[in-house]
């Protein structure tokens, strides 16, 4: 299998629509065939997308990554791990031996799986307090 980690500074990066290096590694059963680095030359999600099809990519490691590159990889075939967070030596030896999804290497305050409810407070004009009642005060 193909992976392309999106990588920033021997890390994985932070996030995927701006990172502009890619480590891509060669695997079978587990062990590295071959690895090579390559960049990107556009923020464009459909031009990303594009580039990690014509590299022959069939999954992508990365951090955070936006709604659109999101879906212009997956409609191109491309398995997306995201919101993974650490160092690339780490993130690969992970893959290899299939341990992603173990939450080890989750970015800070992501849940893979878990959906949480966003809080919602009022508005914030609810607590903001009037000319009228700051002169009572």
């Amino acid at each position: 299998m193909r992976t392309a980690f999106s990588l920033w500074n021997d890390r994985i990066a932070p996030v995927f629509d701006v990172a502009r290096h890619l480590w891509i590694v060669d695997a079978a059963e587990g062990c590295i065939i071959s690895q090579t680095g390559r960049r990107f030359s556009s923020d464009e999600p459909q031009e990303r997308a594009l580039r990690l099809t014509t590299l022959q990519v069939e999954q992508l490691v990365c951090g955070a990554i936006s709604r659109s590159a999101h879906d212009a990889l997956t409609e191109r075939g491309i398995r997306v791990v995201s919101f993974i967070a650490g160092d690339l030596e780490h993130v690969i030896h992970a893959c290899l031996s299939d341990q992603l999804s173990n939450g080890l290497l989750n970015m800070p305050g992501y849940h893979r799986g878990k959906r949480h409810r966003a809080r919602h407070y009022p508005h914030k004009a609810a607590y903001t307090m009037t000319s009228e009642q700051t002169q009572e005060s």
